[in-house]
């Protein structure tokens, strides 16, 4: 008598009780995805009319989409063998008005940000700032391309320079007061601690 029909038999039961959940899931699975290629052709035929809509709200500015507003990039998943309808995204970052408007120092080639500046020079700015370096051309909401590049040293004459741009303290004229008196052991006369 041979063991291998049996532990076959008893196998392949165990399988089918372990894969029996993940089989119900894959053909309820399934069910809806014959519902999502019917979604897809429905925006396939949808496709003009938004394109319409789309001019029309640019011809006439008052007029809103039925539905609320769209969102930033809808993406249809592919059902088998169906090709997904996809809207191109809406591009993200600042409005193309403010696009062309270039950063204030001379010879910079990327867009402002902030106070006229591109991130780089603002935080150049920051540091001048911070340090009572700003030359007097450094002003907030300059023009594009009007304001001379500041080139800041380096190492020991980074720190000289920041020594000089500091306020000098006044000498004190007079010495400070001890803030104790206190005699020596055997000794008659006083000494101060500071």
């Amino acid at each position: 008598m041979s063991i291998e029909k049996p532990l076959r038999e008893m196998v392949q039961a165990e399988l089918r009780g372990r894969l029996a959940p993940m089989h119900k899931a894959i053909t309820r699975m399934d069910e809806r995805l014959a519902v999502v290629e019917d979604l897809v052709g429905i925006l396939k035929r949808l496709a003009p009319l938004t394109k319409r809509m789309q001019s029309l709200q640019l011809a006439l500015p008052g007029l809103s989409a039925p539905g609320g507003p769209r969102p930033r990039s809808a993406v249809v998943p592919a059902a088998r063998g169906a090709q997904a309808a996809a809207v191109a995204p809406v591009r993200r970052g600042r409005p193309p008005a403010a696009e062309g408007k270039r950063c204030a120092v001379i010879g910079c080639k990327r867009p402002s940000r902030s106070k006229g500046y591109c991130s780089a020079h603002y935080q150049k700015l920051r540091l001048l700032v911070k340090s009572n370096r700003r030359p007097d051309k450094w002003v907030d909401d300059a023009s594009p391309q009007s304001v001379p590049d500041v080139v800041l040293p380096r190492g020991r004459a980074a720190s000289k320079a920041l020594a000089e741009a500091a306020p000098q303290r006044p000498e004190p004229t007079a010495p400070p007061k001890p803030k104790a008196w206190v005699r020596k052991k055997g000794g008659k006369e006083r000494v101060e601690l500071r």
